[in-house]
């Protein structure tokens, strides 16, 4: 059995009895659906033919197959996860997660091979069409590209690993730090760039390690693989107990050369970019580090008994003065950072002295900050290097390597941030997986049957939640205001959460608490929370690194703060990783996750022995009993009816190239119930098992509302199958219509080609014809040029002008043109001056005859029209708006007046009527009488706040409406005002939209009409006829609007030549700008 779908119960007890039994049969993978289950063989294992389970021969097995048919393996799930990106064009993820020791860096290793692998030979599987638009210059730099990218995220491991790894109880080489890495694909499925985020590296390992654990191993690898000349440069000795930070009794780990793996290092990272001078600056540090760990101080006293730090010994000024010179920084200068600080109070420099126990804790401090800053600018200098353009990159897959959960015996302020992350997973896991899956059958309309489930957003919200007085807004909390005793956290802690069951307050008085985790109970001791949430790194100190002599210390501590971030309090180490975790959160959400779930088999780190207890708690927290009901009940795909059907549509012919359905739903039916179309039988390859809804076949799907689920994945296998057949075929379609229509392209060239050379020609030769029958103006020099200079660059360039019958042609023309003119030149004068003059006396008379002739026969309004249209007599308002431009689209506009239809709408008829009857007699309209409408249609409305908002606009005789109608039949009064009130109109000089009521006694009214030539004139000329006043308008490029009482805006106006179209911005609060290009 390789997938526990098939396990014969669903219960936690056969579950962990077929993890267990795989198990001690030498297979560490298991499938539950989608999600891999990887348990630590704590050893390599090999096939049969003693190659690893990881050779290159699995990944050439692995490559191309679906999921279903694979067996369980870490390449599976990396096979699927690249088909996704590949087929549905979606950004993938990699979540591996797990406690402590349960092989989530060694697991992510092994899929990030495959990956970087295979992407190298894609389009000998995927994207030909895209592959065929790339030059052979384009495909040799995406090849090397692929090759850099590979070499440098590959060369990156082992240099993170030596300084973000460690030794703990539980892990030989457990990962002290998360990591993200993200491979961003080509349009074929090439790896051309990437880069790592990094959370939380554990900085007070630096300083501090529990008892059995060491330090990071880079410290280890830099004391026994340096060679002498490097000892000599950083001043080591020979032996890792001189400092007190490797001073562990366990500084060696069976079965690791430190020495050999210092030396592969030192390789990786020149392979991940880091010159020989970079790499020498590094160690460099790492050793100032080690000699700032042996520098001790003993308390005195100055010279008005206050407590001060001093170090006296001489083998910590040794020490200090190592440290110093490795730094680049005097040893003065940094003896002086360490005793004491310089504080402004009241303007004036004040010195603080530091008493023996503050100034260990800013020496600590110092080798944290080093430390981290040489970490984060590797993950840089990594990251530098595989960066690649933007526009290349099509999609991208991360995968997730974060700190397992962890329980110890004493949990520090680090194992609560590790513990949070991973309840933040298991969040993500939860509502990704089980709650949003049955929700999603629910929201669709399908028979479901609930599966409970613990949802750990309790716990989330206990640490983090600000409104809950959560665990580190507590903490942060007591940090601001300087409280910083370990018993009051703890006494505000129980005080908070006393209630809640899943704090657990300690039962003797103490610096400890406990937190119910997915994965079990675990204690905190609350005593270095301060320290660890708030860097004691003052000001001062950054001032001293930024001044080193080091160049390397002064690029690491470069201070890119801008002086007003200087002055605010730097945000605390929760605040900063609870926005870490929520920047990974929403980058993961993202994605279309692929779960790796890791599960420890035993605390003793033994090759394959399990501890069935151990496991069954795994399972138990997380939540493999409950996933496993809901993919018993659940669906292995599900997709909106349009996308499926875009996809697939091609594989029956009643939804390609004509579809028949007119509902997607319906043409989804009918794609999947085409004849020959079905799933192949597994026992019977040469029978077809066809689609069938709600079956119990391979076959089966179901129909929702809004989507199409298939239960079985070699349904889906077989939908892609028979894609990738159907793909060739359709590409030649597309191939001899791209053909066909490129050959119409050239045939069209052909023919303007050959229009514009007779055109040419014909322009010349007709010249040559005019000017011998002396047509005046065709002998004018600069036209027959101009003809000319047409005609040699058309011939010029279409035609051999050495050898051409056009061109001989229009030379004999010219020839004969020359005789006839020098024989013929007296006679042909004289005639046609008398011929000319003649014909030109009967044109006029003709034509004067005629007018007046049709003029007689013309009623009298018509001749008056005709009058109007001869004298070219515009309407009043196309003369008065003359000062405004004019829209191309509205010159030769029709006026209609109701563009909506009040007709079809009478609602907008009863909102007249209604005021008309209450109005009484005005403006020439009697009670009852029935108004005149002048305008109706939609319009945008401006408001105070810039907002423009759909609305209707009225006018009627008497008055002017502006309406909210969300529904056409259904118009709601929003602002109504009486045609008397209209002092004005205002518009700019642009050929924009926008026009501006101003109304006497109430704030004006704002909106883009595309018909504001019309509204104009309507009112103008009903105000005219009313009131007997003109209607007066402003232009202008500025314009002020009363948008509310006491409130005026402005509305400018500009003109933007590049621009298509007019678009407005928001200035300010008070001020809106419109930009109007060539409309």
């Amino acid at each position: 059995m390789k997938d526990l779908l098939m396990v014969d119960a669903v219960d936690e007890a056969h579950v962990v009895d077929e993890l267990v039994t795989r198990y001690r049969q030498g297979h560490v993978y298991m499938f539950l659906g989608p999600v891999l289950i990887a348990m630590n063989p704590y050893k390599l294992l090999r096939q049969p033919n003693g190659d690893s389970i990881y050779a290159r021969n699995m990944i050439d097995a692995f490559q191309g197959k679906e999921l279903h048919l694979c067996e369980p393996h870490p390449f599976a799930l990396a096979e699927n996860a690249y088909t996704s990106l590949m087929r549905f064009g979606l950004d993938q993820s990699l979540l591996i997660t797990g406690e402590s020791g349960s092989g989530k860096t060694e697991t992510s290793k092994h899929v990030m091979r495959y990956l970087t692998t295979i992407s190298t030979r894609s389009r000998a599987k995927s994207a030909v069409i895209a592959n065929r638009r790339m030059s052979v210059a384009q495909r040799k730099e995406a090849d090397d590209m692929t090759s850099h990218v590979t070499d440098v995220l590959w060369g990156s491991n082992p240099v993170l690993e030596a300084f973000g790894n460690a030794q703990t109880i539980r892990n030989n080489n457990s990962s002290r730090f998360g990591k993200y890495i993200v491979l961003q694909m080509n349009r074929v499925g090439q790896v051309i760039g990437g880069y790592i985020d990094n959370y939380l590296l554990e900085r007070s390992r630096v300083i501090r390690q529990a008892e059995g654990e060491r330090n990071f191993h880079a410290f280890y690898q830099l004391m026994t693989g340096a060679t002498t000349a490097e000892r000599e440069a950083w001043q080591l000795p020979d032996s890792v107990e001189e400092f007190d930070v490797l001073g562990n009794e366990d500084a060696t780990i069976d079965g690791v050369d430190d020495a050999e793996n210092y030396r592969n290092v030192r390789e990786n990272m020149t392979a991940v970019g880091i010159t020989d001078d970079e790499q020498h600056d590094i160690f460099r540090q790492l050793a100032a580090i080690l000699w700032l760990g042996n520098v001790q101080f003993e308390q005195t006293t100055d010279e008005a008994h206050n407590p001060r730090a001093a170090i006296e010994t001489p083998e910590a000024r040794e020490a200090l003065a190592k440290a110093a010179g490795l730094m680049g920084i005097d040893k003065d200068k940094l003896e002086a950072l360490l005793t004491f600080r310089i504080v402004n109070i009241y303007k004036e420099d004040q010195k603080v002295l530091f008493d023996a126990r503050q100034a260990k804790k800013v020496c600590d401090s110092i080798m944290r900050s080093l430390y981290e800053k040489i970490f984060d600018w590797i993950v840089a200098r990594i990251n530098k290097n595989v960066t690649c353009k933007k526009r290349d990159i099509s999609n991208s897959i991360g995968i997730l390597d974060i700190y397992g959960f962890e329980i110890f015996e004493v949990n520090a302020f680090e194992q609560l941030c590790i513990n949070y992350v991973n309840e933040k997973l298991q969040q993500l896991f939860i509502s990704q997986t089980l709650e949003s899956e049955q929700e999603g059958y629910r929201r669709e309309g399908l028979s479901w049957q609930n599966i409970k489930f613990f949802n750990n957003q309790v716990v989330c919200d206990l640490i983090e939640d600000p409104k809950q007085h959560g665990i580190f807004p507590l903490l942060d909390e007591q940090c601001a205001i300087a409280r910083l005793s370990d018993l009051e956290l703890i006494e505000r802690y129980n005080s908070e959460h006393s209630r809640n069951p899943h704090y657990v307050a300690s039962r003797v008085r103490g610096p400890n608490f406990g937190i119910v985790h997915y994965a079990g109970k675990v204690e905190y001791d609350v005593t270095l929370f301060f320290d660890a949430n708030v860097d004691t790194f003052f000001n001062d100190l950054q001032d001293g690194m930024e001044h080193s002599s080091n160049a390397f210390v002064r690029e690491v501590f470069l201070d890119k703060r801008t002086k007003q971030q200087k002055l605010k309090r730097p945000p605390s180490t929760s605040q900063q990783f609870r926005t870490q975790v929520a920047d990974l959160l929403e980058k993961l959400d993202g994605c279309n996750p692929h779960y790796i779930r890791c599960i420890k088999p035993n605390e003793k780190k033994q090759p394959l022995a399990i501890s069935k207890e151990l496991v069954a708690e795994q399972v138990r927290y997380l939540g493999l009993v409950e996933n496993l009901s809901v993919r018993r009940q659940g669906f292995c795909y599900s997709q909106p009816y349009a996308p499926f059907i875009k996809r697939y549509s091609f594989l029956s012919a009643s939804t390609w190239p004509n579809p028949v359905a007119h509902s997607s739903r319906k043409a989804a039916v009918d794609l999947l119930t085409t004849a020959g179309l079905g799933v192949r039988d597994p026992d019977n390859k040469n029978e077809l098992i066809p689609f069938q809804e709600d079956s119990d076949t391979l076959g089966c799907f179901c129909l929702g509302r809004n989507k199409i689920f298939l239960r079985h994945p070699q349904a889906l296998s077989a939908l892609e199958i028979l894609r990738e057949e159907r793909i060739p075929a359709i590409v030649n379609i597309i191939e001899n219509a791209w053909r066909r229509y490129k050959n119409r392209i050239a045939l069209r060239a052909f023919s303007a080609a050959s229009t514009q050379l007779f055109t040419a020609y014909g322009a010349v030769w007709k010249n040559c014809q005019d000017r011998r029958k002396r047509v005046p103006g065709a002998a004018n020099k600069e036209h027959v040029a101009k003809i000319y200079a047409n005609w040699d660059a058309v011939s010029t360039k279409l035609l051999n002008v050495n050898n051409s019958r056009l061109v001989k042609s229009l030379k004999q023309e010219e020839e004969l043109n020359s005789v006839l003119f020098m024989q013929s030149f007296v006679q042909a004068r004289t005639q046609r001056r008398e011929f000319l003059t003649l014909k030109k006396a009967q044109i006029v008379f003709s034509k004067r005859f005629r007018g007046l002739k049709a003029r007689k026969q013309l009623a009298n309004d018509m001749w008056r029209s005709c009058k109007v249209a001869l004298l070219g007599v515009r309407t009043e308002f196309e003369r008065y708006l003359g000062k405004k431009k004019r829209r191309r689209d509205s010159l030769d506009r029709t006026y209609h007046g109701d563009y909506i239809g009040v007709n079809k709408f009478p609602a907008y008829a009863s909102i007249i009527q209604a005021h008309t009857e209450g109005r009484g007699a005005k403006a020439g309209c009697g009670r009852g009488q029935k108004e005149k409408l002048l305008f109706l249609g939609t319009v945008e409305k401006v408001n105070e706040r810039w907002a423009h908002q759909t609305r209707v606009l009225m006018i009627s005789e008497s008055r002017v409406f502006n309406l909210k109608a969300d529904k056409i039949q259904q118009p709601k009064e929003r602002r109504v005002f009486e045609l008397a009130r209209l002092t004005g109109l205002a518009m700019s000089t642009q050929p924009d939209n926008y026009l501006i009521f101003r109304v006497k006694g109430e704030i004006d009214l704002m909106v883009q009409v595309s018909q504001k030539t019309e509204v104009v004139q309507a009112l103008r000329a009903r105000i005219e006829k009313a009131y007997g006043r003109e209607l007066p308008v402003e232009f202008s490029d500025e314009l002020d609007f009363y948008a509310a009482k006491g409130k005026q805006l402005k509305v400018k106006f500009a003109f933007e030549r590049s621009m298509k179209d007019s678009e407005w911005s928001k200035v300010d609060r008070h001020t809106m700008l419109v930009k109007v290009g060539i409309i």
